[in-house]
């Protein structure tokens, strides 16, 4: 793909994904989430590793499961502890903190539905550049509908004194965040979508803290693209976050429907040409 914007480079689009998309990005450090099974020409992973992976996995699956339970301020370390039969202090060797454990958590949050996203974009060719804002936008609905605790972590209330660095979430957060940038700046390019169709003024200023994120040598970075892609996607997750905090499931009797509906609304306030935007069924949510 050719960039839609001189200048403006993918790097510079993931600074801005992390800090126009998410909430749960500054506070403590936290290690990796577990790692897959080591590719054949490395080394195999040593018993200790290998139980160290399972604990690991374990702790995050009743937290978890807390999470699911009582909500993401019900985490407890000493609880988890109770549950697998282990002296509290055993399991400072595997998370240091409370934070460390809730950012472990938003990490593996942010990478399940960036996989989610990728793997609904690629479902559409290449070209169909509505149709993969259409599938990221259904493939997100129905994460999060399907993983209510990981999105009530990373998008509701946060958790009470957690604070996570951008360097601990923000690169799991930034691929997200480049999957619905990437699909609109690939539309623009191609002239599926028009920028000049939108309300987005031309002169929309980039703000400091933005600024301070972006590269130095990238001085031409298109602030009108950023606020397009903010309102956008901001519209997405604010439907999202009222079927499932608030009443709408009571105020409609098909949010199937009223989804696309908005999903439709979206990219026509995007600039997506009218007659690329798909009418379907597409996706409905069981």
């Amino acid at each position: 793909m050719s960039p839609a914007f001189p200048g403006l480079s993918r790097a510079a689009l993931s600074k801005f994904a992390v800090l126009a998309f998410f909430r749960q990005t500054d506070g403590v450090s936290t290690p990796a989430p577990p790692a897959l099974p080591a590719p054949s020409s490395a080394p195999p992973l040593s018993r200790r590793d290998e139980r160290r992976l399972a604990t690991v996995a374990e702790i995050k699956a009743i937290a978890r499961r807390q999470l699911a339970e009582h909500g993401p301020g019900a985490v407890s370390l000493r609880e988890i502890s109770r549950e697998m039969r282990m002296a509290s202090s055993a399991l400072y060797r595997y998370f240091a903190s409370h934070d460390e454990l809730i950012s472990a958590l938003c990490v593996d949050a942010y990478d399940s539905v960036a996989d989610a996203l990728a793997a609904a974009r690629d479902t559409r060719p290449a070209d169909d550049h509505a149709g993969r804002w259409w599938q990221i936008c259904h493939a997100y609905r129905r994460w999060s509908l399907d993983n209510r605790p990981d999105f009530a972590l990373i998008f509701g209330t946060p958790v009470p004194g957690h604070h996570a660095p951008a360097s601990t979430t923000g690169p799991a957060a930034g691929r997200f965040a480049t999957v619905p940038l990437d699909v609109y700046a690939a539309a623009v390019d191609a002239g599926a979508a028009d920028p000049d169709r939108t309300p987005v003024p031309p002169t929309l200023e980039v703000g400091d803290l933005l600024q301070q994120l972006l590269d130095p040598a990238i001085p031409d970075y298109p602030p009108r693209l950023a606020g397009i892609a903010l309102t956008a996607w901001a519209s997405v997750l604010g439907f999202l976050v009222t079927e499932i905090f608030g009443s709408l499931p009571r105020l409609v009797t098909d949010t199937d429907q009223l989804y696309r509906a908005h999903v439709c609304t979206v990219m026509t306030g995007m600039g997506f040409h009218p007659t690329l935007i798909p009418t379907g069924d597409g996706d409905r949510h069981r």
